[in-house]
C-alpha cells in the first residue's frame, strides 16, 4: 500500500507527502488520533516513500525496499511496540545503540514507536535526548492514541499531525476485503470511525448485544437491572451493548426529525424504530443519547462497568 491507497485522513496524508516530496522532513513526528484509523499504516508508508527509488513522493510498492518495509524486515525501518502494557526503558536503550550506527542502505532511516503513550516516565526521559538530537538522515515517528500519557517535554519536540475518525463510507471501504457484507453491516456503525476496531470486534458478542436490546427497552426496571448484571459478567459485551443502545437512540432521533428510513444505522429494525419513535419526544431522546455518551466516557476512564450499565438502563426512561 502507498499514500495513494490510504482511505481517509487525506489532509494528514497530503501534508506528509508534500514534506517527503521536498525532502524536508522533521526530525520527529507525533501521529495522534484514536486507535485503528491508520496512523501506523501511514507511518510505514512514509518510510517507504522516503526510500523508494522509483517513486516521486510516494512508494512504488514493487521495489525490494518497499516490499521489505511492508514485511517489517528492512534494516533501516526500526519499530518499537509495547511489551505487555508499557514500552520499557530497555527497548529505548537498544534503539539508541542501533542509532549510533549509520543507516545500512536507505536514504532515510525511520523509527516508528507505536503506542508511544505507553512509555513509562523513565522511558520517556531516556528518549528525550534522541528526540532532541536524532542522528543525521533519521526521522522518528511516535504513534499515539492519547496525548495524556506523553510528557510535555516529548510533545514539544515533535511535529504533531492529527488523524481523525473515518466516515461510515470510508470504514466500509476499508473493511470490504476483510469482512463479509453482513459483518460490515453490523460492525461498521459500531466502529466509531475506526476500521481496526470493527475488525477486532467479536461477532458473537455483537449478536448477543443486539439481541439484548428488547430487554433494555422493557418497562420492567427489574428486567433492566438483571440485564445490566448479565452484560457486566460478559467481557466485551457491555461496551458493545452501549454502542448499540446509542445507535438505537440516534436512529429514533433521526427518524423523528427527518422521517428518512435511509439514514438509519439499524435499517433491519426500521419498523420497530418507526413504532417507538412515534411514541417518544425528541427532547427526551436527546437527553438519553447524551447520557449514554457520558456513561461511555466514564467507562473509558476506568469506571465501574456494572454501575455504568445500570445507570444507562435505568436512565433511558423506557425508550
Amino acid at each position: 500500500m502507498a499514500f495513494r491507497d490510504v482511505v481517509g485522513n487525506q489532509r494528514a496524508v497530503q501534508i506528509i507527502q508534500k514534506e517527503v516530496e521536498r525532502g524536508r522532513v522533521y526530525p520527529a513526528y507525533l501521529f495522534t488520533g484514536m486507535e485503528g484509523i491508520g496512523k501506523r499504516l501511514v507511518a510505514v508508508n512514509m518510510a517507504k516513500a522516503l526510500n523508494c527509488p522509483n517513486g516521486e513522493g510516494d512508494a512504488c510498492d514493487g521495489c525490494p525496499s518497499c516490499q521489505r518495509m511492508d514485511k517489517g524486515v528492512h534494516p533501516d525501518l526500526l519499530q518499537i511496540n509495547p511489551t505487555g502494557e508499557v514500552i520499557k526503558i530497555g527497548q529505548i536503550r537498544e534503539l539508541q545503540r542501533s542509532l549510533a550506527f549509520k543507516p545500512y542502505e536507505a536514504r532515510w532511516r525511520v523509527v516508528i514507536v507505536d503506542g508511544a503513550e505507553r512509555m513509562t516516565r523513565e522511558t520517556a526521559n531516556a528518549f528525550l535526548k534522541t528526540l532532541e538530537e536524532p542522528p543525521q538522515s533519521t526521522t522518528i515517528i511516535l504513534v499515539a492514541a492519547a496525548l495524556e500519557g506523553l510528557p510535555p517535554t516529548v510533545l514539544s519536540r515533535c511535529q504533531r499531525i492529527t488523524f481523525n475518525p473515518l466516515s461510515d463510507e470510508e470504514v466500509q471501504k476499508v473493511l470490504a476485503d476483510q469482512l463479509t457484507p453482513e459483518e460490515i453491516h453490523f460492525r461498521a456503525p459500531l466502529a466509531g470511525g475506526s476500521p481496526g476496531r470493527a475488525v477486532r470486534m467479536d461477532g458473537e458478542e455483537v449478536t448477543q448485544a443486539r439481541g439484548a436490546l428488547p430487554s433494555a427497552l422493557s418497562p420492567s426496571l427489574g428486567q433492566r437491572l438483571q440485564l445490566a448484571q448479565e452484560l457486566a459478567r460478559q467481557e466485551g459485551s457491555g461496551g458493545i451493548f452501549l454502542e448499540i443502545l446509542g445507535g438505537w437512540l440516534r436512529d429514533l432521533i433521526v427518524y423523528r426529525e427527518t422521517g428518512d428510513e435511509g439514514m438509519l444505522l439499524n435499517r433491519d429494525l426500521a419498523d420497530e424504530v418507526k413504532r417507538v419513535a412515534s411514541q417518544q419526544k425528541t427532547e427526551g431522546l436527546l437527553r438519553d443519547f447524551w447520557s449514554i455518551l457520558l456513561i461511555q466516557r466514564g467507562i473509558e476512564a476506568h469506571g465501574n462497568l456494572q454501575l455504568s450499565l445500570e445507570s444507562a438502563l435505568l436512565g433511558i426512561g423506557g425508550t
